[in-house]
């Protein structure tokens, strides 16, 4: 799956990227990595009404969420959402038809099964620029304080070949849209025969990887910090 990721891009990066400028603001929440167990606020790109950045949480809460018991409860099941159910299911599939989005991130980690071990990879871009994340979203108000709170999903695939030797234990990535199929995805035209065309693993060629320390992986510890992205070494791939 994917719920582990690196956003730290500069407001000019963004406007190169997606030619549209975010506020310093919402272009400051940035991660060297987050957890989306913490459900952070993160910048997302979306076309409705106008291509705009907007903060949303990481976790969807649909709009018809009674309570906010409930909200807390869908918004730790929806971190991801499965491609290959994304239409049936009640939770995303209107969102999918009339809400999706785009995560920019740097980067996002995956673990290997190795032995009886779990190993972390960073994983990012060739060029070492963005990776435009496919994702839905939804906004749901808070009957009891009037909150208004829009939230995503990121939308996961079968894994392509690196993905599946990476993940092996469940041979799953997300949904990274080149240049193209990022404007495609959040155009509001685009028709449900052509967002089922981009639902699919992106090529091997646009994905570098390297092990790192398993120090992102205690999870009492700040992994935020610019070295949780270094290579590090084991003694099975030296």
């Amino acid at each position: 799956m994917c719920y582990n990721i690196a956003a730290r891009q500069q407001v000019d990066e963004l406007e190169n990227k997606y030619g549209v400028k975010p506020d310093a603001e919402l272009a400051a929440h940035g991660y060297y990595h987050v957890t989306g167990f913490a459900h952070p606020k993160l910048p997302v790109l979306v076309q409705e009404n106008g291509k705009r950045f907007e903060l949303m949480q990481w976790g969807l809460i649909p709009s018809w969420a009674k309570s906010e018991e409930k909200a807390k409860e869908f918004s730790n099941m929806t971190l991801n959402t499965k491609a290959e159910t994304i239409f049936e299911k009640s939770m995303f599939k209107y969102s999918i038809i009339q809400r999706r989005c785009i995560l920019p991130v740097d980067g996002f980690y995956e673990w290997r099964d190795v032995g009886k071990m779990k190993y972390p990879y960073y994983i990012f871009p060739k060029d070492k620029g963005i990776f435009s994340l496919g994702c839905i979203y939804d906004t749901w108000i808070n009957k009891t304080t009037g909150e208004v709170l829009s939230s995503f999903s990121i939308i996961t695939t079968e894994a392509n070949e690196i993905m599946a030797m990476i993940y092996n234990s469940g041979k799953r990535m997300p949904l990274i849209l080149d240049d193209i199929g990022w404007q495609e995805w959040i155009d509001p035209k685009t028709t449900k025969k052509k967002i089922q065309s981009l639902l699919k693993p992106s090529p091997n060629e646009i994905l570098r990887y390297h092990t790192i320390s398993h120090t992102i992986s205690h999870r009492n510890m700040d992994t935020n910090y610019p070295d949780v992205q270094n290579e590090v070494l084991y003694s099975w791939n030296k």
